[in-house]
């Protein structure tokens, strides 16, 4: 924000709210991450009994899941 938004973040700074903008973002983003990771849980088939009869498989899709949450929510939310 600081590089890209100069000016949002100045008015943010100067007006003491700063800190309170990038809380509310980081939790819209926290949120956000976690309804993506359970959408694509949920159309992918991917069960809680995968977890302990093929543990690396489930860690993996579960790795995969969250990168493209992280993704969608940094276009959509972080760097918009």
């Amino acid at each position: 924000m600081k590089n890209h938004k100069k000016a949002e973040y100045t008015i943010l700074f100067i007006e003491n709210k700063l800190m309170e903008h990038l809380e509310e973002i980081q939790e819209t983003a926290t949120k956000k991450v976690e309804e993506i990771i359970k959408s694509l849980k949920e159309q992918s088939d991917l069960t809680e009994e995968m977890k302990n009869t093929n543990q690396l498989y489930w860690v993996g899709m579960m790795n995969n899941f969250k990168n493209q949450a992280e993704e969608i929510v940094y276009n959509e939310i972080i760097y918009k």
